[in-house]
């Protein structure tokens, strides 16, 4: 106990100093910088939002839960070549949900950055509070090179919906309540040599060079496509990448592919290849359609054992297994209704497994401060030789952005 007791102290008092090293900045400034506003040196912005979760197999099965969540976000311009970020990602669960699953305080604070900044600060039967700080870095920007050092998103994905490039930041669409996405631990180096090409270095430190991501990556543009190359130390893996986005007449055309092989046992050992391609178009009224496929060829075909299938799309992914299967389709139609309603209907399908998941949504806004949205997810899986409903979810989010 003393030493859980010691760990949270710990904890508040590095968020304590990050708080005091980003707001008070300004012995940073000069005295003529001084005589400015704060809001022309500073910007604090953020959200609250409250969501509620209804979940369940059949009717007779509902289980319901709460979710508060709050995001600060707080930048700070040093001077006219750095800038200093932080930003502090709160949610407070309460319901049913939360007291079924005992676990949830315990894989919140499953940090795997450097340092710990996750916190759970009140942990009970149907209450858990958690906070942590997914963005924490300084930038130095001068004119045609940008150096990056601390918690970031590092995102070099160009699909709407799977990303084998992304090998810093992996995540999945179906967790839509977070759409800042996870920030990785790294400094990050970022030259640009035109308007249209880059060249950019990241690393991604752990104990040992199994457990760091140190990446490459050359952007160009050719032919009127947009190219990228990437080499890199992937944990315990040698990659070498490539992606390309441009369009096939009045249609968008993106592909990307990464190629994953063990360093033990180099010669002997067979890689994985994860590649992802899709087409969209937008149409003039406002519609967009994406269709978009992913191979994963050390995925599987087998139906799969879960008591939680939705896990199997938003569980532990990276960009060399982004999902199980090894085939899986993704489609989505958008459109605006009018100026403050919007809708979308998203779907997956995990082809051998026989996994789909269904997602509409709606979305309406207030005002520029003021959002709801209503959106479901209902799963279909082939359960015990019978394509049936795997579990559903509905879900009302009120949001107000400050």
């Amino acid at each position: 106990m003393e030493k859980s007791s010691l760990t949270k102290s710990n904890k508040m008092r590095f968020y304590l100093l990050c708080f005091l090293l980003f707001s008070f900045s300004f012995p940073f400034f000069s005295q003529e910088d001084k005589k400015n506003k704060w809001k022309e040196k500073v910007e604090f912005s953020g959200f609250i939002k409250y969501m509620n979760t209804t979940s369940f197999v059949n009717l007779d099965s509902l289980i319901t839960d709460n979710l508060i969540h709050n995001r600060i976000r707080f930048k700070a311009y040093l001077s006219d070549k750095i800038t200093s970020v932080i930003e502090m990602r709160n949610r407070l669960f309460y319901g049913q949900a939360t007291r079924l699953n005992s676990f949830l305080a315990s894989s919140l604070e499953n940090d795997k950055g450097i340092v710990d900044m996750s916190y759970v600060s009140l942990d009970r039967k149907s209450l858990v509070i958690h906070s942590i700080l997914d963005r924490a870095y300084m930038r130095y920007s001068d004119e045609k090179w940008e150096l990056t050092l601390g918690r970031q998103r590092i995102n070099w994905g160009v699909n709407l919906a799977f990303n084998p490039n992304d090998l810093f930041n992996a995540y999945s669409l179906v967790d839509f309540d977070y759409q800042e996405r996870p920030g990785a631990d790294a400094v990050r180096f970022q030259y640009y040599t035109n308007e249209l090409s880059s060249f950019e270095t990241a690393i991604q430190f752990g104990k040992s060079l199994d457990s760091s991501v140190i990446a490459g990556l050359w952007k160009i543009n050719k032919w009127e496509y947009d190219f990228q190359f990437l080499i890199a130390n992937f944990y315990s893996d040698f990659v070498l990448g490539t992606a390309w986005a441009g369009n096939l007449k009045k249609a968008g055309f993106k592909t990307e592919l990464s190629f994953f092989q063990p360093k033990n046992n180099f010669l002997e050992s067979s890689g994985v290849l994860s590649l992802s391609s899709s087409l969209d178009y937008s149409f003039k009224k406002g519609t967009y359609i994406n269709g978009s496929v992913l191979y994963n060829s050390s995925g599987t075909s087998q139906a799969l054992n879960s008591s939680n299938l939705f896990q199997t799309f938003i569980g532990d992914i990276s960009a060399k297994s982004l999902m199980p299967s090894k085939w899986t389709y993704f489609g989505q139609v958008s459109g605006v209704f009018n100026p403050a309603l919007n809708g979308s209907l998203s779907f997956f399908y995990m082809h051998g497994i026989n996994l789909a998941l269904f997602m509409p949504s709606i979305v309406y806004n207030f005002n520029d401060d003021w959002e709801l949205m209503l959106t479901a997810q209902s799963a279909f899986a082939n359960i015990n030789s019978n394509f049936s409903s795997a579990g559903s979810g509905l879900f009302i989010r009120m949001m107000y952005s400050f």
